[in-house]
């Protein structure tokens, strides 16, 4: 955690509070989030609460936890026969 800058700290606490509203059944709202970090005595910007629960409404965490989003490509092929040819 000492890597990451503020910023991205007062998101992943903003994100972590919306999650633990969604999993206690409560609604995702600014207000809500605001009172789970206050209560965790967790300062973050006032605008993240607000955009978070525009953004993480119980449906779409739902998805997200169903259907995560693609994290790239296959396992990568084999890498070509070895010395299977024939050298002319």
């Amino acid at each position: 955690m000492d890597a990451l800058s503020a910023e991205q700290k007062q998101e992943i606490a903003t994100s972590m509070a919306a999650l633990a509203l969604y999993d206690g059944d409560a609604e995702i709202s600014s207000e809500n989030i605001k009172t789970l970090l206050d209560a965790a005595g967790v300062e973050v910007e006032g605008f993240y609460p607000i955009i978070f629960s525009q953004f993480l409404t119980a449906e779409k965490i739902t998805e997200l936890i169903s259907n995560p989003p693609g994290s790239g490509g296959g396992g990568g092929g084999g890498g070509g026969a070895e010395g299977g040819g024939d050298a002319e």
